[in-house]
């Protein structure tokens, strides 16, 4: 399938960017981007989060053949996220790193262990104000 094809069997209003492909959903359809992702034979790149004045920009992101689809929700302080692992195996290590840096909690895991923290540090280093310890 090409990426024209993936963005189809997705759905939505996709808008083109300089550095690909943008659809914003809520984040409790991104399990079902990702099985119609998986099923574009899409491979799954990453995931990342932005801070934003309210919450957070969560982005994840697929390439079809040399081109990047990345879907985009915004999430309020404390939301669950719907983890995508199950589907794609490969976004345990993105899940655990988006969780220890930014404090983002995905549902339907059984764990999420640490990834780039050590045991007993607070999820969420990247939140921390300017000015504040790490």
């Amino acid at each position: 399938m090409n990426a024209e094809q993936a963005r189809r069997e997705v759905g939505g209003v996709w808008e083109e960017r300089r550095d690909g492909w943008w659809l914003a959903v809520p984040a409790n359809l991104v399990p079902q981007v990702a099985a119609a992702m998986l099923r574009a034979e899409a491979r799954f790149v990453t995931i990342l989060a932005m801070p934003e004045n309210d919450g957070l920009r969560v982005s994840w992101h697929w390439d079809v053949g040399g081109v990047l689809l990345s879907v985009a929700a915004h999430l309020s302080e404390g939301m669950l996220v719907p983890s995508i692992m199950d589907t794609y195996p490969g976004a345990d290590w993105a899940e655990r790193e988006t969780r220890d840096y930014y404090a983002v909690a995905f549902e339907g895991r059984p764990d999420t262990p640490t990834l780039m923290l050590r045991d007993g540090d607070k999820p969420g280093v990247l939140l921390c104000k300017s000015g504040e310890k790490l």
